[in-house]
């Protein structure tokens, strides 16, 4: 299967790879990379005393991979941790995380959609009054949930551990993604989107014909519907995290 990897940078160099074992074709198409601010002072200091909180939140993969030089090891087993969906838990357990060290079982949305509000549903933050949260993402993100837990009670930080930077588009690879779109018909082909920006970005860069016939996998039904008003009339939810990928890549071949 030919197969186009929109992710940012570092991670894309992590997925490519394991597809490419798997016997696909991997264009990667990284339209940010993430800088990691875990060597800065304050993130050091937040990230080193882990013990001041009751719950630590990852909100993202690349949350957990800028974070996790500067963690306590061991963790403390009194911190418990919760995840957005299961493709961040993946992330974690990939770098040697225990969730069977701690007091607390590791706590995420038990069905999609994986996001941050699906997680409020789940106990104990839909009551989190007098909770110690601290939520680890990237400079920029949604407030509206962590607004909302404070609302309900909860003491909650937050720690940017990485700064996202645009990168253009490589010209050769554009060119390799857009050949592949016009041969859709024949020789099928997937373009996997885990972020809005990176739909924005191919929508202007692709050419529309060919997304009737191409696959396109998202991780979340808002980016569904989006890549659906880009003309990805056969865009479909995967589950997030690397198997979640090889599953909706493969499934996508036999379809």
């Amino acid at each position: 299967m030919r197969v186009v990897l929109t992710q940012p940078l570092p991670r894309v160099r992590a997925l490519a790879p394991a597809l490419r074992r798997r016997g696909h074709e991997v264009v990667e198409l990284p339209v940010r990379r993430l800088e990691s601010l875990a060597d800065q002072p304050a993130v050091k200091s937040l990230l080193g005393n882990l013990f001041a909180f009751d719950w630590v939140v990852f909100v993202s993969p690349g949350a957990v991979d800028a974070a996790w030089a500067a963690l306590p090891d061991p963790w403390p087993p009194g911190t418990a941790v919760a995840t957005v969906g299961p493709g961040t838990e993946a992330a974690l357990l990939a770098r040697g995380f225990d969730p069977a060290a701690l007091f607390e079982p590791l706590v995420r949305p038990r069905q999609p959609p994986f996001d941050a509000a699906a997680l409020l549903q789940e106990t104990p933050f839909a009551a989190p009054a007098g909770l110690r949260i601290l939520v680890v993402r990237g400079e920029a993100g949604r407030d509206d949930w962590i607004e909302a837990l404070r609302q309900a009670g909860a003491a909650v930080e937050v720690v940017a551990v990485h700064r996202s930077h645009a990168l253009p588009l490589a010209e050769t690879d554009i060119r390799q993604a857009a050949d592949w779109l016009a041969e859709a018909a024949r020789r099928p082909v997937v373009f996997v989107f885990t972020a809005q920006d990176a739909i924005d970005r191919l929508d202007h860069a692709l050419p529309s014909g060919g997304r009737d016939r191409a696959r396109a996998l998202a991780v979340h039904p808002r980016q569904v519907a989006a890549l659906r008003k880009c003309g990805w009339s056969r865009a479909t939810e995967m589950r997030p995290g690397e198997s979640g990928l090889v599953a909706g890549i493969e499934s996508a071949d036999r379809a």
